[in-house]
């Protein structure tokens, strides 16, 4: 008993030495938020920017700002805090500390009087780790075999072996036939399957392999294959192809999704025994299937050439299907949706909007593998009309046109190249007009689903924009929203499982929620104002979060939200100098 008194003394002295509440990570945000000095938890690169920020001291004032040695407890460096400014959008009042003419390697903390952050690395390897946990979620992700996690304790059998039955009769099947979909990956907290967000967290792995190859080698996540001789991002992501190529029909069109009918509860996946049901084709989903798929046989060649051309294969069979549909087409029923995620890009009456921007994915993707002219022609008629914006599920097409402006295996048409830079750039200046005015340097403020996913991939695209410019302020504006992402931010709290001193624990998933654990390397959707599930707050910008495992809304994981983080990371990583 002596020792639980201590232990929890203790925990209130750290808490308030940090600048936060010893109370449950469940609190709503008080508009009088504590002073805190706010940091990226996992560190800084010795030669690139650093900076933190005081928010909401009390009486805000110059001063020094001193950088300790977390082993010896002594100043090592001192700096001048900014001055104070108000953040629009949280109205936090923000100082920023700039440290960044210190390049000493080592484990610190900032302090300011009685104020001091949580401790981070100066390194030149300090993502390393963080890279592996989050690109280890797949694994853990796995539906259909047995996942055996010591690490993470994550532990079950094969799952959902009998997934699944045709939903709704079409032209080549009927209702309740048993088509053989299992594999593939859990889509989020709960245990439905999905092609578009497995394409879309496909393509940004396999971009960011093809592009930073030197990132990744065999045994580094320690999964079942590894030993293989293949780098294990592959061999994951070849655990979502395998699954998205059971779900293409005969015609090359692809059923967009599989799941029950009803939300499965708190339960680990065995336990999931309802019937599970493959929903109707659509447009997007078969496009952006063919584009993964077209990525997939220029990427896995050198491994596995016959899995390479059956994956080809896949994506000209897809086309052509799509080549018959002049508009975009899904075959959907009331109560699909009953029981899983809709996504489908819809008007508010609910009708399916438009294919335009998959198709467009689709064709640069199949360009850049083929070399067909066909494929280049589409491209080069859509291209002045399309606009770049955010990488996701409802636009996945900006993917497809960096691929081919960064591409390196042919030539490619330069006016191509010339019309896609201009459009980006354009997209990164306007990011950084957002940015510029921003106490947290974001470029993202729609705070809305997601929001955290939407500030990687606008990361990623200041990034693009600094590799094509070498404009060192793309440079930095990227980095600051990773440094978001893991701890500078309003709540001082890492958005990713198991990343950092203060990480979210109580993420909106099953497996986590049914075991009692806290799986590492899961990033949560972040700040939304709408606050759907009525657990986070509503209507407060980026303060409407909770790190409450009901909070669906803000807190759930998924499986195109790591990869979004995994690819801002990873060409931080590389890029950084």
């Amino acid at each position: 008993m002596l020792i639980f008194i201590i232990v929890i003394a203790l925990s209130c002295v750290f808490a308030i030495a940090y600048g936060f509440s010893a109370k449950s990570n469940a609190q709503t945000p008080s508009k009088a938020a504590a002073s805190k000095i706010v940091i990226n938890q996992v560190g800084y690169y010795p030669n690139s920017t650093k900076t933190a920020l005081l928010i909401n001291l009390g009486t805000p004032q110059r001063g020094k700002v001193q950088l300790v040695s977390n082993r010896t407890k002594r100043t090592i460096f001192e700096t001048e805090l900014g001055a104070p400014q108000q953040d629009a959008a949280s109205q936090d009042i923000i100082q920023t500390i700039d440290f960044s003419k210190f390049n000493k390697e080592g484990s610190y903390y900032l302090k300011s009087g009685n104020i001091q952050s949580y401790p981070f690395q100066i390194g030149k390897n300090i993502y390393r780790e963080p890279l592996s946990k989050l690109l280890r979620s797949y694994y853990l992700q796995r539906c259909g075999v047995a996942v055996r996690d010591s690490a993470s304790g994550v532990n079950h059998p094969p799952c959902h072996i009998s997934d699944g039955l045709i939903a709704h009769t079409d032209a080549f099947n009927q209702d309740g036939k048993q088509k053989r979909a299992t594999g593939g990956w859990h889509d989020a907290g709960d245990y439905g399957k999905y092609v578009g967000p497995t394409a879309v967290a496909v393509g940004r792995l396999l971009s960011l392999y093809e592009q930073y190859p030197t990132l990744f080698s065999d045994r580094q996540l320690a999964i079942p294959e590894s030993g293989n001789r293949r780098p294990d991002i592959l061999d994951e992501v070849k655990v979502g192809l395998d699954w998205m190529l059971t779900m293409q029909r005969e015609d090359g069109a692809v059923y967009r999704k599989l799941s029950g009918k009803e939300w499965p509860g708190a339960i680990v996946p065995q336990e999931d025994k309802q019937p599970r049901y493959i929903y109707g084709i659509s447009t997007p989903e078969t496009a952006k299937f063919a584009a993964a798929m077209a990525m997939a046989n220029r990427i896995y060649t050198p491994y596995d050439a016959k899995f390479a051309q059956n994956c080809l294969k896949a994506a000209q069979k897809a086309w052509s299907f799509l080549q018959t549909q002049a508009s975009a087409k899904v075959d959907w029923v009331e109560g699909d949706d009953n029981g899983s995620g809709g996504y489908l890009n819809q008007s508010p009456e609910g009708r399916l909007q438009t294919d335009t921007n998959d198709r467009l994915w689709a064709a640069a993707e199949l360009l850049i593998t083929t070399g067909n002219s066909a494929f280049e022609q589409y491209v080069t008629q859509n291209i002045a009309s399309w606009t770049y914006n955010l990488y996701e599920w409802s636009d996945p097409s900006p993917l497809g046109m960096t691929d081919y402006l960064m591409l390196t295996g042919r030539k490619g048409s330069d006016s191509l190249k010339q019309q896609i830079k201009a459009k980006l750039l354009q997209r990164a200046d306007s990011l950084m007009q957002k940015v510029a005015s921003s106490g947290y340097r974001l470029a993202n403020q729609d705070f809305i689903w997601a929001s955290n996913k939407r500030a990687a991939e606008e990361g990623i695209t200041l990034l693009y924009a600094y590799r094509l410019t070498g404009n060192q302020e793309y440079m930095r504006a990227a980095v600051d929203q990773l440094d978001y992402l893991v701890g500078r931010n309003h709540f001082n709290k890492s958005f990713i499982t198991g990343v950092g001193s203060n990480s979210v624990r109580n993420v909106h998933h099953r497996i986590a929620q049914a075991k009692k654990i806290v799986i590492p390397g899961l990033m949560v959707g972040g700040p939304n104002t709408k606050a759907e599930d009525g657990i986070a707050p509503k209507g407060l910008g980026p303060l409407s979060y909770l790190d409450d495992e009901r909070s669906f809304a803000t807190n759930e994981y998924a499986i195109d939200y790591n990869a979004s983080v995994i690819g801002l990371m990873g060409m931080l990583m590389a890029e950084a100098k």
